[in-house]
């Protein structure tokens, strides 16, 4: 029986640890976190010259868990839209950042965080699992065409006249001193 050189043990031992590490990652709901967690390390300010002004017009009305409803058209404060996922690693890794925003622009800024094909039990849970103090939404009807999503989470941010000021694709650090100085002129246009 031939004996295995040093560097081949070593190959093993490296591609061992590698696939176990990966099938962790991918396999495993720990991993899931971790893999939210590691996304959340690399997080940085979207890029704020994305603007349409498109204006939503499409009547939009969304379901909180707590049972509330809201009417897009209703809200006259500009609104921050996170259309997102519980089961996207990136969308639970930008949360944090859009909770923190939430809590310094709660009474100025309206926050609607969408799940549009997760049903409000499974956001409540994942709430409390999370110990997040915010309300999730689910749509009552698709998307408005005006917020095309083609990846999760997409974040659009509207003026009080319903017009798309920011549309932004992928995770993000929300809480950032570019989207506070954006939403400081919105609320000054006010």
């Amino acid at each position: 029986m031939k004996q295995l050189s040093r560097k081949t043990k070593s190959d093993i031992i490296f591609w061992s640890i590698l696939f176990l590490f990966a099938g962790y990652l991918f396999l495993t709901p720990s991993g899931h976190n971790t893999r939210a967690w590691l996304i959340s390390l690399t997080l940085s300010s979207p890029g704020l010259s994305n603007s349409s002004m498109n204006e939503v017009k499409t009547p939009w009305r969304l379901t909180s868990t707590d049972g509330s409803t809201v009417n897009l058209a209703e809200l006259r404060n500009p609104v921050f839209i996170n259309v997102w996922a519980t089961w996207c690693p990136p969308c639970r890794a930008e949360l944090p950042s859009i909770i923190k925003l939430q809590e310094q622009y709660k009474d100025k800024v309206d926050f609607l965080l969408v799940s549009p094909d997760e049903p409000l039990e499974k956001l409540s849970r994942f709430a409390k699992e999370k110990e997040y103090d915010v309300l999730f939404y689910n749509s009552n009807a698709s998307l408005p065409g005006e917020l095309k999503v083609n990846v999760y989470p997409t974040t659009f941010i509207l003026d009080t006249d319903k017009k798309i000021v920011l549309e932004s694709s992928g995770a993000h650090d929300w809480n950032s001193e570019e989207v506070h100085k954006l939403l400081d002129n919105l609320l000054e246009g006010k």
